[in-house]
């Protein structure tokens, strides 16, 4: 669709409230695009596990928007999925995992990843922990 602040508006046109009743909801949905530079981000947060299971425990069951209506934020994360996709579906973890080719490095760290940062960060937890 577009960014928080447009999944936001369309959150307020279906349970009314104000934008900001519903914005942290769609700014953490949308946050993996800080990771990537295509949809390939929306793995994280576009699909059901993330709605059903992630959202409730960060944000409760329902929120009360600014004009004292409760609403379900399971419905709000699943409208912005929804929306996302035009409408056509909703994608479970499984959808996009299927299309993933498992690296040897995913393995238990049997063999090492190609990526200096991921190693560096490691080492300075290491170390942080060490102390």
């Amino acid at each position: 669709m577009a960014n928080p602040l447009i999944h936001s508006k369309s959150s307020v046109k279906r349970w009314g409230g104000k934008v900001e009743d519903y914005l942290p909801i769609h700014e953490l949905l949308d946050s993996p695009k800080a990771t990537m530079n295509n949809n390939s981000s929306r793995l994280l947060t576009h699909n059901t596990w993330f709605a059903y299971t992630i959202i409730p425990k960060i944000f409760g069951y329902n929120i009360v928007n600014s004009d004292g209506k409760s609403v379900d934020s399971v419905d709000i994360a699943m409208l912005h999925i929804a929306e996302d996709f035009r409408f056509k579906f909703v994608p479970t973890p499984q959808d996009y995992l299927k299309h993933l080719e498992v690296q040897a490095w995913m393995c238990n760290g049997v063999k090492n990843i190609d990526n200096p940062e991921a190693e560096l960060t490691a080492k300075e937890f290491l170390e942080k922990i060490r102390q």
